[in-house]
């Protein structure tokens, strides 16, 4: 006989909870179901209701969000400035100014991206947000732009400065500049930017100069009016040169360095001066190597080394002179040998005098000045192809009236008799016998003879084409 247990039967708990289990994975499933559809639904598209700019991008993917942004925002992105500048008015394409709209990054700045995560699922259905469009501003750009308008409506700052004249100098007063700023121009832009009315109005900003009224006031006080207010004494070696404001004057300048002004001084064109006024002076200058007669035939006269002065020397004692109580400065020598040296004028060949011509002058006609004058042409040599002139030798200590006749008469019979050509004279000339070959034309040169007269004198070296010999100019 079976028996039957309560074992071996289900009871009502047991099928309650079959049916519950099976109603939990049935809700499961159909939880996982619409979780699935809502990551279908969301995608990589922008949150429902999101607004850029004021443009409606909800609900749309990556592409088709960007491409409604960028026709929504089309009309205002370039749309141009309207620039008022000291009452100008004038139209700037955003694209001049450097603006734009990043049109990815915004949309992406709105949450656009694919995520199981269920806060990115119920954002889009949810999180209907407002954005600004991500706007990018090129620096480069906007500087040119900045240049540009600084050009046409701003305007450079004026430095101050010193004007040197002959006899006194001028000021010129500053004057200050007008530019934009560009951190005041660029948030401008910026602020209008795809606005309704994009008006921008932009002001200059004042921009000092470098040199200022202060500093023209010192330099004038410390330089420019001592320098033109009396004359200045230069000592080279045992010789001074006297020069007055009027003489040296129009040769300074004043520079500016760094917001200071500071004098200079042209130094060639001061050492042109005082080199000109130091010729005769005492000075043991350089002599370069010669040939003179000595007895009757060229000899090598050797170089000597002696004192030379250097433009930026001699410029150098004159702003001392100037900043000086006393008025007066020394010029630094330099000592240098001559460019001329012995082997140079072994070169020339000279072996021969080749003529002479002797003129006499009544007992106390030959006066100081025509002894300088003789001096000075003494050991002059022509090398072919050099003309020799006495008033280009001599300038202004070129002897007149009958003692610059005889020189000049001198030096032109000797140069015919030399056979050298002669291109213009202006004193009358004399001329006896035939001139010598020209097969012998070399140079000529002058000497002087202790006694009332004066010679000149021609030498040669070797044969050379006539077409090449050396010349002689007039007086």
């Amino acid at each position: 006989m079976a028996r039957s247990t309560r074992r071996d039967r289900p009871g009502p708990d047991s099928e309650g909870g079959r049916v519950v289990l099976v109603l939990i994975l049935g809700l499961a499933l159909l939880a996982g179901g619409g979780y699935a559809a809502a990551y279908l639904a969301a995608g990589d598209k922008v949150p429902v209701g999101t607004r850029i700019g004021g443009v409606d991008i909800g609900g749309r993917n990556l592409v088709s969000a960007e491409q409604a942004l960028r026709q929504g925002l089309s009309g205002r992105a370039d749309r141009p400035f309207t620039v008022v500048i000291n009452g100008h008015t004038r139209q700037v394409r955003p694209s001049q100014v450097g603006l734009g709209v990043d049109y990815a990054a915004s949309v992406r700045k709105a949450g656009a991206r694919k995520s199981w995560r269920p806060s990115r699922i119920w954002s889009y259905f949810t999180d209907a947000s407002t954005y600004d469009p991500v706007v990018t501003l090129d620096q480069d750009r906007l500087a040119r732009l900045l240049r540009r308008l600084d050009v046409t409506d701003g305007r450079a700052p004026t430095d101050g400065t010193v004007v040197f004249r002959h006899q006194s100098f001028t000021v010129r007063p500053p004057r200050a500049g007008l530019t934009l700023d560009p951190s005041v121009a660029g948030t401008a832009f910026w602020d209008a930017y795809l606005s309704d009315d994009p008006s921008v109005q932009l002001r200059m900003a004042s921009v000092p100069p470098s040199i200022d009224t202060s500093a023209i006031d010192r330099f004038v006080q410390r330089f420019a009016n001592p320098a033109m207010a009396s004359s200045v004494d230069l000592h080279f070696g045992t010789t001074t040169l006297h020069l007055s404001p009027t003489s040296y004057g129009d040769l300074l300048s004043a520079r500016r360095v760094g917001s200071k002004l500071r004098p200079s001084v042209r130094a060639e064109a001061l050492f042109r001066l005082t080199d000109s006024q130091l010729a005769g002076a005492a000075i043991e200058r350089p002599k370069p190597a010669t040939v003179a007669l000595i007895e009757g035939r060229p000899q090598v006269v050797r170089a000597e080394p002696g004192v030379t002065f250097k433009p930026g020397d001699v410029a150098s004692a004159l702003m001392r002179a100037i900043e000086s109580k006393k008025r007066s400065a020394q010029v630094r020598p330099t000592m240098a040998m001559p460019s001329f040296t012995n082997a140079d004028a072994r070169k020339l060949g000279i072996r021969k005098q080749l003529s002479w011509f002797t003129v006499r002058l009544p007992r106390g006609s030959q006066g100081s000045a025509l002894a300088t004058a003789v001096r000075r042409l003494d050991g002059t040599v022509l090398e072919p192809g050099q003309a020799l002139s006495l008033r280009g030798l001599l300038g202004g200590s070129t002897p007149s009236g009958a003692s610059g006749n005889a020189l000049a008469t001198a030096v032109f019979n000797a140069a015919w008799l030399g056979g050298l050509r002669v291109t213009a004279h202006a004193a009358g000339a004399s001329y006896s016998g035939l001139p010598p070959s020209a097969a012998t034309r070399r140079c000529a040169t002058v000497r002087t003879s202790p006694s009332p007269t004066t010679r000149g004198t021609a030498c040669w070296s070797r044969p050379w084409p006539g077409a090449r010999r050396p010349r002689t100019g007039g007086r």
